[in-house]
């Protein structure tokens, strides 16, 4: 698997009612079925907070429908879910060098870029634009 997920691309896939639904459904049943994909713990949890959130969502998920999606997704061997491991230190400070600008709400991005380098990934499927603020992940958007 050399492929990161980003939660975006996951809530489209859930979000019948988005636009870019249909693409990055396919997307992510395609890869799953083809190589599989990654995904960290923050992404999951981010996923969570979207999805079950009354403001974002006309139908939000009920929280057992969403606790069962992490559950499935956590026993599909075809998933990988990357955590840090005891060098993610080094990575972070590495990924914030070369996005010495980054400020509030993009630390959660520098932290998925981090651990996608501890892992060896460079691949990552987002349709969010801040991702380009590190240049060494290649992005691929599949809602495009």
């Amino acid at each position: 698997m050399s492929l990161l997920v980003d939660t975006n691309i996951l809530v489209y896939a859930a979000n019948e009612k988005s636009d870019r639904h249909r693409a990055a459904k396919d997307f992510v049943e395609r890869t799953r079925a083809s190589d599989g994909f990654c995904i960290t713990w923050s992404i999951l949890y981010e996923w969570l907070r979207i999805v079950t959130h009354p403001r974002v969502f006309e139908a939000p998920l009920q929280p057992e429908q969403a606790r069962s999606f992490i559950r499935k997704v956590t026993a599909d061997p075809r998933i990988d879910v990357l955590v840090e491991t005891a060098q993610h230190e080094r990575f972070l400070h590495q990924v914030l060098e070369e996005a010495p600008a980054l400020r509030g709400n993009l630390y959660h991005d520098a932290h998925i870029a981090a651990v996608m380098r501890e892992h060896g990934l460079v691949d990552i499927a987002t349709a969010d634009r801040h991702f380009r603020l590190f240049p060494s992940l290649r992005i691929v958007d599949p809602t495009a």
